[in-house]
């Protein structure tokens, strides 16, 4: 053997594309569970940013055998499963105690071949877990350590699949650990006729195929501090969030700082050093509670994926319900807009008692949140989670408890009137000017972003075509708006 050819053979070899190995591993994976694209990208993603997943449905949907194909393609992952039952007891799960630590006065357990020592775990019937178990449950969920004897040790869990035939019953206790599954789906079994055969002549193979290391795992997981998020997803997160506060529903800062850590580990995945918005779409399987939350929520993602990070349905919402406010406006008397009980600023705590005195207020503290009067009373609902900005609350005040709330014209509140409208223009013109010079560019970010679904860049692309009709909309009722202003 020549020099050269050793030096040949003993060549660094080049590191392997993640992102194509990663592709590669959900096509094979998508071959074996058909219709089950989102929820394998999710189960994926979810293991490489040490996130869990709650899979939701009947049984015979292949739920564990995917978890259990998905650890086969973890070079040298260890899997746990179990089914939960209420009678389960903590050393079916955690292991059983150790003799020999009894031995010497220690309460130990042998964790070996257990969920303390699993890097990918799948827990059936998982909101039956009894009380001895679910406390130990919520700890290796959340920080990632067991509680062993007197010893504090850390799982090396990467991501925990739970199953469950139907949500939890809000009065069983199990908010915690329904909190702990960022990711969640519905499974049903498989619906068209063709898939269904595939699933009748299938094999799930020997696990060969694509794999994915811990160390592949652990480069991905230190490339995502040097993800840039994009403003424009920022002002998306921003008007997500001003929805849900809008609808009374609560989501949590862990929970948006999570989502949040999902999205730019996707990015990182892909060997991409920016987060833009075509990855706004995994956020519909993180955000949602209740079952009639999804399609809503998927709906607003898809409108906010093709509109630059602006929520187009919001922006028009807003400004019809300012020319409607302008137009009261010339028919309404001071003595008209008094208010049946004070408004209360959540900042400083002052009260008001007219909408005249309100705007003012918003005027002079425009970053002011408000309460709404009848929180207090509405059965189930935390006080503090109803703060609003003042166009929200006067939306509330008068769409929902039926009062008058509009301002007069002039001074305090016309310039009020005028700094709303300047906000929406402002949005407004941002996705006008983008429009034309996005398709394209969407189109192509679209294609290369392997985390979604084949659904969700249809309906991108479509609902963008479409857009063409609410910014017309939305253009009508900013000239009214500024002619109402002007008048």
């Amino acid at each position: 053997m020549t020099d050269a050819s050793v030096q040949k053979d003993n060549a660094p070899v080049a590191p392997p594309n993640i992102s194509a190995k990663l592709s590669d591993l959900m096509q094979e994976m998508r071959s074996i569970f058909v219709e089950r694209e989102e929820e394998i990208a999710g189960a994926l993603l979810a293991m490489l940013s040490g996130e869990h997943v709650l899979f939701i449905g009947p049984p015979g949907t292949a739920k564990s055998q995917m978890a259990k194909v998905m650890c086969e393609r973890l070079q040298g992952g260890s899997f746990y499963y179990y089914l939960l039952t209420r009678f389960t007891s903590p050393e079916e799960v955690f292991g059983p105690l150790s003799l020999s630590s009894l031995q010497k006065d220690e309460f130990r357990r042998r964790t070996e071949g257990y969920l303390p020592q699993a890097n990918i775990a799948f827990l059936d019937e998982i909101f039956k877990a009894n009380s001895s178990i679910l406390n130990s449950l919520l700890t290796i969920l959340n920080e990632r350590m067991f509680h062993n004897g007197n010893e504090v040790v850390e799982v090396p869990v990467l991501s925990v699949y739970g199953a469950s035939n139907e949500l939890p019953d809000e009065e069983e206790g199990l908010a915690a650990l329904y909190d702990r599954f960022l990711y969640r789906f519905f499974i049903t079994t498989v619906q068209d006729e063709e898939n269904f055969l595939k699933v009748l002549t299938s094999t799930h193979g020997d696990g060969k195929g694509t794999s994915i290391s811990m160390e592949e795992i652990s480069v991905i997981k230190e490339d995502v501090s040097q993800v840039v998020v994009d403003r424009e997803v920022l002002q998306a997160y921003l008007s997500l969030r001003k929805h849900f506060r809008s609808q009374g529903v609560y989501v949590s800062d862990r929970r948006w700082n999570k989502t949040l850590l999902v999205l730019k580990t996707a990015a990182a995945a892909m060997g991409r050093k920016d987060l833009d918005l075509t990855f706004l779409p995994l956020l519909q399987h993180m955000l949602w509670d209740r079952p009639e939350q999804k399609e809503g929520l998927r709906s607003l993602l898809i409108d906010l994926t093709g509109s630059g990070g602006v929520d187009l349905r919001r922006l028009q919402s807003s400004s019809d319900e300012l020319l409607s406010l302008l137009a009261k406006a010339k028919q309404l008397s001071a003595s008209e807009v008094q208010f049946p009980r004070p408004v209360c600023c959540y900042d400083c705590g002052s009260t008001f008692m007219s909408a005249k005195e309100l705007c003012r207020h918003g005027e002079g503290f425009p970053k002011h949140l408000f309460m709404d009067p009848y929180a207090r009373e509405a059965q189930g609902v935390n006080p503090s989670y109803r703060k609003f900005e003042l166009p929200e609350l006067m939306h509330v005040l008068e769409n929902v408890r039926g009062w008058k709330v509009t301002c007069l014209r002039g001074g305090a509140e016309q310039r009020l009137y005028a700094r709303e409208w300047q906000e929406l223009r402002s949005s407004y013109d941002k996705v006008r000017g983008a429009h034309e010079m996005e398709r394209n560019g969407l189109h192509e970010s679209l294609r290369s972003n392997i985390w979604l679904s084949q659904r969700d860049r249809r309906d991108i692309l479509a609902r963008q075509d479409r857009r063409l009709e609410s910014m017309a909309e939305i253009e009508r009722s900013l000239r009214e708006v500024e002619s109402e202003l002007k008048g």
